[in-house]
């Protein structure tokens, strides 16, 4: 028998009986179940969405509604929207899969890997469930493993996770907002792609300067290294313009990582709007970006 799954953000008396009145004019044709959002367990990595509902796979469900998301749990509504069309399972509303602005960091991992960019194995699930689940993350994404705050951007919210405890200690230093949790992937190095329009325009390094800090943030004191982008590798350039189109971003700092020993490289994130080192005698970002302006407006001519 086919099932339809009703989400909502929490359990209540009146969307108790919504299920049990469809129900009652479905008997026999269909299951009606109902879950919340906070029971919601995502996991994936390059072209590979896993979700489950409790203990069910969301591909046991024929169609999903989207009943009642709430404000804390908005973001992720709009992760599931692109994974439920990336699963090609039938869900109301559409809105939520609808490509808009960037979102969130969970729901733009989501869009990077369901365009079958190399991104970095996560797994996500609400605070709620965080130490229920901790046993869960580790045994997909070992120990050490990062923890990353879905909305905050510049290295903050973002913790190395090194053992169980540590799990509640992000808890208690962050009292509100959501995480998912990613594979720890040593870095042999970390780049910083400016793709503009459809090219990648400006490489650089970005170096940590402090002893024991694994984040490659400028803003956390990481040096700068820029290259001729005649040598950047195709594989690079390749990654970061996918990359860029998939969130829609046309000027965008999409970060890599090579990974240490493996020279495998790893799509971080793309940062739309992203911060400019202004000594020209430095970077040729400003450089780049202007002329970039410059031949759209001769192009909208």
């Amino acid at each position: 028998m086919r099932e339809i799954l009703i989400l909502v953000n929490k359990f209540g008396k009146k969307k108790r009986t919504l299920v049990s009145k469809i129900q009652k004019y479905l008997e026999g044709k269909a299951r009606v179940s109902l879950a919340r959002f906070p029971d919601i367990l995502i996991k994936a990595e390059r072209g590979k969405i896993e979700i489950k509902i409790g203990e069910k796979d969301i591909k046991d469900f024929s169609l999903v509604y989207l009943r009642k998301v709430g404000v804390d749990f908005f973001p992720i509504a709009r992760t599931l929207g692109f994974a439920l069309n990336y699963l090609k399972i039938p869900f109301f509303d559409n809105v939520f899969g609808q490509p808009g602005s960037v979102g969130d960091k969970l729901t733009s991992q989501i869009r990077l890997a369901t365009a079958g960019l190399p991104v970095i194995p996560l797994v996500y699930c609400s605070r709620d469930k965080l130490l229920e689940k901790q046993e869960f993350i580790i045994s997909n994404l070992g120990l050490p493993l990062v923890a990353k705050h879905c909305e905050f951007h510049r290295g903050k919210g973002v913790f190395l996770i090194k053992k169980k405890e540590d799990f509640l200690r992000v808890l208690k230093t962050n009292s509100e907002g959501q995480f998912f949790f990613q594979k720890y992937c040593p870095s042999e190095k970390e780049y910083r792609i400016l793709v503009l329009g459809d090219k990648a325009r400006v490489w650089e390094a970005k170096i940590p300067t402090r002893v024991g800090e694994f984040r490659s943030n400028v803003c956390l004191g990481a040096k700068e290294e820029f290259y001729k982008i005649s040598s950047l590798p195709r594989l690079m350039a390749n990654i970061a313009v996918k990359a860029a189109k998939a969130l829609n971003i046309q000027i965008a700092g999409v970060d890599l990582l090579k990974e240490k020993n493996t020279g495998k490289i790893w799509l971080l994130e793309v940062n739309r709007g992203p911060g400019f080192t202004y000594d020209e005698k430095i970077s040729p970002e400003i450089k780049e970006l202007a002329n970039f302006l410059l031949r759209q407006l001769k192009k909208d001519a």
